[in-house]
């Protein structure tokens, strides 16, 4: 994954995201428009609702700049991708194009805008930059990977939009956590087991 960091001085920041899917799964992939927003760790979700065709509300609070955020989104499809407008914020625009890459998989190139703000606005309203770019990119990296290694797991899919999407990041941090703990558990039961298992001849007889 490369990322371009956010600059004041810049009207755009992109991350380049390489997937495990082709250019037709990523164009299904990018019409779940809450999946999409909501993949990312950084942010925190108080509402996200449809409210038309292509349209949506969000109110969230970015965690990696400390802001509330309400606005309304408009999605736009091009041939190559989507762009999301924003109502409201410094940021206008995230753009979501799809690059073919040679081994048959495609790229995500994820593109934040800022230009219908001057570069003197923008150096005031710096505390509103969105940060959580890279880390989106990131986040979305590996929600792809975990799509293409687990989605034939039975209950998985389910689990992932059910359980896993509507969680707050710090739930999603806890639950991971949990789980590793319950596994680590489950090892050393495996492992007592084992040796409780193989002495066992001796005492028995």
């Amino acid at each position: 994954m490369t990322a371009k960091p956010e600059d004041a001085e810049q009207d755009t920041a992109w991350v380049t995201v390489e997937t495990p899917f082709d250019g037709e799964y990523l164009k299904g992939f990018l019409e779940d428009i809450e999946r999409l927003y909501r993949i990312n760790a950084l942010t925190e979700f108080k509402e996200m609702r449809q409210t038309g065709n292509g349209q949506y509300h969000m109110k969230i609070k970015n965690l990696s700049n400390g802001k509330n955020l309400e606005t309304d989104l408009k999605v736009s499809a091009g041939g190559d991708g989507i762009k999301v407008s924003y109502s409201n914020g410094l940021k206008t625009a995230t753009c979501f194009k799809i690059e073919p890459n040679a081994d048959a998989t495609a790229s995500l190139i994820i593109t934040d805008e800022y230009g219908e703000t001057s570069a003197e606005e923008r150096k005031k309203r710096i505390g509103e930059v969105d940060k959580s770019l890279a880390q989106w990119g990131r986040d979305i990296h590996a929600y792809l990977h975990m799509w293409k290694r687990w989605s034939w797991v039975p209950g998985w899919r389910w689990y992932m939009r059910r359980v896993w999407q509507p969680m707050k990041p710090a739930a999603r941090r806890i639950c991971y956590m949990l789980f590793m703990i319950t596994f680590a558990e489950f090892l050393m039961f495996l492992f007592v087991f084992l040796i409780f298992w193989l002495e066992l001849d001796k005492y028995v007889g």
